[in-house]
């Protein structure tokens, strides 16, 4: 089976369509959706009726999906992003709000394991940016592999049989049977990791082959968007800089 995964699309419509173009491309049988499919950007409407239209076989829920919807009280946020949400809302038909309602915090493949944030605490939103956080959470999913977003930052991380973990450097490789991985997909809406790019991931399991692939899109586009509607000017830059 031919997997497409991606993650943290915050209603950016320009590079949902370039990924969701490319997945096709790809042969991708499947669709996994790792949350927070709105947020941020100024297109929540359009972007949920494609990701939609992609019929994914599994969607999580996100941070700013469980915001959106009343799961997760909005002083968690930062005020540009608190703003973004309560901007969303009013935007929203009423097949969207079931869309959003409809999600949970974990999915389960077989020997894959969906989340959001983390396996740990899904519900606290933890972000996994050090390497002790990444080893903490082997120990709280069951399975080959377990697939998340929320920071922003692709990246692959291996557990070797005696329990030691490292972070890779490839972002293409043939996954290891003896080995298990936590795999961040990165983020198609707001990269954060000095790449303006979008992001995404495919995972092959027929062949264990597992890419993580960036894509040029017109950002320039989104960004122009998002001061028209009246959102935060500070989440229109960072896209140029993808940080």
């Amino acid at each position: 089976m031919r997997y497409g995964l991606f993650s943290d699309v915050h209603s950016n419509l320009e590079a949902m369509t370039v990924v969701a173009d490319a997945l096709k491309k790809e042969g991708v049988q499947e669709y996994f959706c790792l949350g927070d499919l709105i947020g941020y950007y100024s297109n929540p409407v359009e972007t949920l009726d494609l990701i939609a239209s992609l019929d994914c076989w599994k969607i999580v829920l996100g941070n700013h999906d469980a915001g959106c919807i009343g799961k997760t009280d909005l002083t968690r946020f930062s005020g540009p992003a608190a703003d973004a949400i309560r901007w969303t809302q009013k935007q929203l038909k009423p097949h969207h709000w079931e869309m959003l309602k409809s999600l949970r915090l974990r999915e389960e493949i077989g020997d894959i394991q969906l989340v959001h944030s983390s396996p740990f605490q899904s519900e606290e939103w933890h972000y996994l940016t050090k390497l002790e956080d990444v080893e903490r959470n082997f120990r709280y999913f069951q399975g080959f592999i377990c697939f998340f977003g929320h920071v922003h930052k692709p990246f692959i991380a291996e557990q070797k049989m005696d329990g030691s973990v490292r972070i890779l450097e490839e972002h293409e490789l043939v996954l290891q049977k003896d080995c298990r991985y936590l795999v961040n997909v990165g983020s198609v809406g707001q990269p954060r990791d000095g790449n303006p790019q979008t992001c995404y991931a495919v995972y092959d399991t027929d062949t264990q082959k597992l890419s993580i692939k960036r894509l040029d899109y017109d950002f320039e586009t989104t960004a122009r968007k998002t001061t028209e509607a009246g959102l935060s000017d500070y989440l229109a830059q960072r896209l140029r800089t993808g940080k």
